[in-house]
């Protein structure tokens, strides 16, 4: 197992090629029993979430999709099963790798708007996918304004209560811009991704207060404890409004389990977690034209970073800083953190595992 000896070799401090630890992570997933080909494309989905420096949401979670893929929580060779209707289509992903099943939805969605306009697929079956940027940002890099939604393990309590029923929830949307990478909304719906957290926690990390509830339903700056309690909604009332609105978007049109059934991918289980999606693809062509369509956000977003600044620091584009990362780790490489080597050494620990064919 070259990868294990690869993976010994890296050291913290030091910066990788992506390209590099994408086929390091491509052989882990491999190792797995997945094909070779969906593993180089789901290490590929989360290198580049890497690239963008959401390192909370890339391959920090490598570990845990490892385990379930070994546990069998994952279907390595998952029935997916697409029915479509006109511009409507609907997954059933069959337990199979989170990543995976996504990118072949969001795929579907704008194969169907290159047809009619507008295209939908919703997911039932699915399993958590990390960060949606590489989602919405694929379709936006084709030329689409792509939108995705998502339910979640509950995590989140609704306004007034303290049981944990609604999940973080997540909601993007990615936008072609003339001339300039995409522009890319992707946010969690509550005060911010339980995966920060997490993060927090294993670096010894305190909180801002407004992030989490312990399990008395009191803000609290402890990781640990806010991982016991649960996370509080954006903004708020309306914040919870908002995540309802993605949790149903995501349950009622897919036919899947409702945020309060679906389980955490961090618990030892190997029943399905049943996480359901729904993904949006426009096709400018069919409204406005792309030319239009790219011009028009380019102005916006021209405009808006040539805003008058209320402090020192400019107004800025949502993901500008991933952008920003993007370029940086793609010309000196990916840093090695003590957290990110450890991920993999734990990846490749857990795929070794993985017991072959006699």
């Amino acid at each position: 197992m070259s990868y294990v000896e690869d993976i010994a070799n890296l050291k913290s401090g030091d910066r990788i090629d992506p390209v590099e630890l994408a086929d390091i992570v491509s052989a882990v997933l491999a190792a797995t029993g997945i094909p070779a080909t969906q593993a180089e494309v789901a290490a590929g989905i989360l290198v580049d979430t890497q690239v963008h420096g959401i390192d909370s949401h890339g391959i920090a979670h490598l570990p845990t999709y490892v385990r379930q893929l070994v546990d069998g929580a994952i279907n390595a060779h998952p029935n997916i099963k697409t029915t479509v209707n006109g511009a409507v289509a609907v997954i059933d992903g069959g337990n199979g790798l989170g990543v995976l099943v996504a990118r072949q939805a969001i795929e579907q969605a704008c194969d169907l708007a290159l047809q009619f306009g507008v295209g939908s697929c919703a997911v039932r079956n699915g399993n958590h996918f990390g960060a949606a940027l590489p989602l919405v940002a694929y379709a936006a890099k084709a030329g689409f304004v792509g939108l995705c939604f998502s339910n979640a393990a509950p995590t989140m309590a609704p306004w007034g209560g303290r049981d944990a029923i609604l999940g973080t929830n997540p909601l993007a949307a990615g936008f072609p811009r003339a001339g300039e990478r995409p522009i890319i909304i992707d946010m969690a719906t509550s005060a911010v991704a339980r995966g920060r957290i997490r993060k927090a926690a294993r670096e010894g990390k305190a909180i801002p207060l407004d992030w989490a509830l312990d399990e008395a339903g009191n803000p609290t700056s402890d990781a640990d404890a806010a991982l016991k309690g649960t996370v509080q909604p954006l903004a708020g009332a309306k914040g919870y409004a908002l995540t309802l609105a993605v949790e149903l978007l995501a349950t009622v049109l897919s036919g899947g389990r409702a945020g309060f059934e679906v389980l955490n991918p961090h618990d030892r289980t190997v029943t399905p977690a049943g996480v359901s999606h729904l993904f949006v693809a426009f096709d400018p062509r069919k409204f406005s034209g792309l030319d239009f369509a790219e011009a028009a956000a380019d102005r916006v977003a021209k405009k808006i970073e040539g805003s008058t600044p209320r402090d020192k620091e400019a107004p800025r584009l949502p993901g500008s800083r991933a952008n920003a990362s993007a370029h940086e780790r793609w010309q000196e490489g990916i840093p090695l953190t003590v957290a990110l080597v450890a991920s993999l050494q734990e990846a490749a620990m857990l795929s070794s595992q993985k017991k072959r064919p006699a």
